[in-house]
């Protein structure tokens, strides 16, 4: 047993189990803890060298991604060049299944090893399939590799960013395929494998990103696909053929032939087949440093790193030790999820810089992109950068136009909303009006909506920009919560929200920073302010004089008014010609109601108010497909 003990890799095998076993933690915890997200993404390596790419060509990283992604990215590259790839023998979810099911073929004697020109030609795949996700990628700022990676699919449960034949045909290939044939995935299809091994001939790779840069700096508008492919061909050809071209790692095994025993151990355990007995150095591609041939030799030191006997526990140091540092390098340095100016470096280095944090809204790279969008159109504005990891943005502003306090008069939203119906006994309403600090966005609007409407008997909430925020919260006149209670109430630390059917915890900033002034207004002017009316026209409205419309006024009666669910009445509505606009209004009795204008010659009442009493809603989406659903209206 200790002799069987001793040859075993004991610091793979942990290093594998717990990658394994934090997968699978972070799968589970959703289970006993409903405000619990878990990030499978987190710590990819391959997502951080995508995105990377993303960053440097277009100045915007994918969606979701942070500097968490970037520095492991980064630290990947860094270990190739030094000790090979490690992330493949050491960490690699995918790789370490791969091998296990290997194993088990190889128990069944039915794994076979692919070798000569049918090894050589399905080598092809990884670097087509690597040229495609990139290519992608860059275009669009978007993971391409979530459609198809079987890791992320299985981890997020198929997730909507997966598409559900390419990830399953992934799956099966590392299943299905590990058995049968020695790691199809990791040495034929994978193409985080393929960008390693390019990774792997340095020289080749720096010579290629040298000449596009020099290429672009001299004027020339070379598209991003010839560097992309110039260096997937290359890396496949040097793979197959230029194994003496490869000159990283630094650390490689060799093998000391005056004690060599030619026992051939070595090139039996090693996982990838590579016939170390035979070499003096491994310089073969599909070396990944994971030292099963140094432990499983029986003679002290013959199989070594870099012929030095102290090297012998490099590779799992190396491993944990680039994690950490990624980790800490992450936690200090934050690349921004778009970085876009619209005037010259010599504008902006004359430019004020605004920084804000905690805008909830920023998110992802969708709505980086829409933020930036919004600010383009602020006069004075020449830049914007997002931080997604830190909902934190920076913007660039002519100090000569705009100041901070302007600047975040223009990032905030004034929104109000009621939060209880308020009862026809109620001849006026009770109005605490003060200043919120910690208050950016709407998120914090919604979420303190949610707060209030839960915890308080408010029928309603508004916010207005003053710095900091103006906040009125409209009480019935009977209400007996007392100041100190609405505070308290107020700057609670949580809120437990549903988010996606789970209960999701939030944090809460706010903070009172004022007394809190009482005045009173009528139910009527309450009714009037908080009530927002919804307009659409179609039809071409604007071909019509006012001479040829008339106007349907429906009382909304007992439907609940949601301005999300009216879109289908209005599509529904629009199928007829002669209905041209739709527009909710308040009537004399301060109740809501729907007012339908059509043109009295192409249709009438008794025709629409039909299609308000149908059974479904003929319905066109916004992709142009036409269907059917329930009318959720009652008229």
């Amino acid at each position: 047993m200790k002799k069987k003990f001793s040859k075993s890799n004991l610091p793979r095998i942990v290093i594998q189990w717990s990658v394994i076993g934090f997968m699978i933690l972070l799968a589970i915890l959703p289970i006993f803890k409903d405000d619990f997200t878990p990030d499978f993404e987190a710590y990819c390596p391959f997502g951080g060298v995508q995105a990377l790419s993303s960053f440097l060509l277009n100045n915007s990283l994918a969606c979701t991604m942070t500097s968490v992604q970037i520095s492991m990215g980064v630290l990947l590259i860094i270990g190739i060049f030094l000790f090979s790839k490690l992330f493949c023998a050491y960490i690699c979810p995918i790789g370490t299944i791969s091998e296990w099911l290997g194993k088990m073929g190889e128990r069944l004697k039915v794994r076979i090893t692919l070798k000569g020109i049918v090894d050589k030609l399905f080598r092809s795949v990884k670097y087509v399939l690597l040229f495609i996700t990139f290519y992608y990628t860059l275009g669009s700022s978007e993971l391409f590799c979530k459609k198809f990676d079987p890791y992320y699919a299985v981890a997020t449960g198929f997730s909507m960013d997966v598409v559900l034949l390419y990830a399953s045909l992934a799956i099966a290939l590392v299943i299905i395929g590990s058995v049968f044939i020695r790691l199809l995935w990791c040495k034929y299809i994978c193409p985080f494998g393929a960008v390693s091994n390019i990774f792997k001939f340095s020289w080749f790779f720096i010579a290629v990103i040298g000449v596009y840069i020099l290429l672009r700096q001299m004027g020339f508008a070379v598209h991003y696909a010839w560097p992309l492919g110039v260096a997937t061909l290359g890396g496949y050809l040097l793979e197959i053929f230029g194994e003496k071209l490869t000159f990283t790692p630094a650390a490689k095994i060799t093998r000391n032939e005056l004690t060599c025993t030619d026992c051939q151990l070595c090139s039996r355990r090693c996982p990838q087949a590579i016939d170390v007995a035979s070499m003096k150095v491994v310089k073969d591609v599909d070396c990944n440093l994971c030292n099963e041939c140094v432990v499983v030799c029986p003679v002290k030191d013959t199989i070594q790193i870099n012929k030095r006997s102290s090297l012998k526990w490099l590779p799992p140091i190396a491993t944990v030790a680039l994690f950490v540092i990624g980790l800490i390098l992450s936690s200090i340095w934050e690349v921004p999820t778009i970085d876009q100016r619209w005037v010259d470096q010599a504008t902006i280095e004359k430019s004020a810089v605004f920084k804000q944090s905690g805008l909830k809204n920023i998110k992802c790279f969708g709505s980086s992109m829409a933020f930036a969008s919004q600010m383009k159109q602020v006069e004075g504005v020449r830049g914007v950068a997002t931080y997604v990891a830190t909902n934190t943005v920076k913007i660039y502003y002519d100090p000569e136009i705009l100041n901070d306090v302007k600047i975040q008069a223009k990032l905030f939203m004034p929104m109000k909303t009621a939060l209880h119906i308020i009862g026809k006994e109620n001849k006026e309403v009770k109005v605490a009006s003060m200043l919120v600090d910690k208050f950016f966005d709407p998120m914090d609007f919604t979420y303190l909506s949610i707060l209030l409407r839960e915890k308080t008997d408010a029928l309603g909430v508004e916010s207005e920009f003053e710095c900091p925020v103006r906040v009125r919260i409209f009480f019935p006149a009977n209400s007996t919560i007392t100041e100190e209670e609405l505070i308290a109430k107020i700057e609670s630390k949580s809120l437990t929200v549903l988010s996606a059917g789970k209960n999701k915890t939030v944090d809460l900033p706010y903070k009172v920073v004022n007394k809190i002034e009482y005045s009173t207004i009528s139910a009527k002017a309450y009714v009037e302010k908080m009530f927002q009316p919804y307009v659409k026209d179609f039809n071409s409205k604007s071909d019509y004089k006012e001479s040829v419309l008339d106007t349907l006024k429906v009382p909304l009666g007992e439907n609940k008014y949601n301005t999300k669910t009216l879109p289908y009445l209005i599509s529904h509505l629009s199928n007829d010609n002669g209905v041209i606009e739709f527009k909710s209004v308040l009537d004399s009795s301060l109740q809501i109601a729907f007012e339908i204008v059509y043109v009295d010659s192409i249709t009438n009442k008794a025709k629409i108010e039909q299609a308000l009493k149908s059974d479904s809603l003929s319905v066109t989406y916004s992709d142009g497909e036409a269907g059917k659903i329930v009318n959720m209206y009652k008229f």
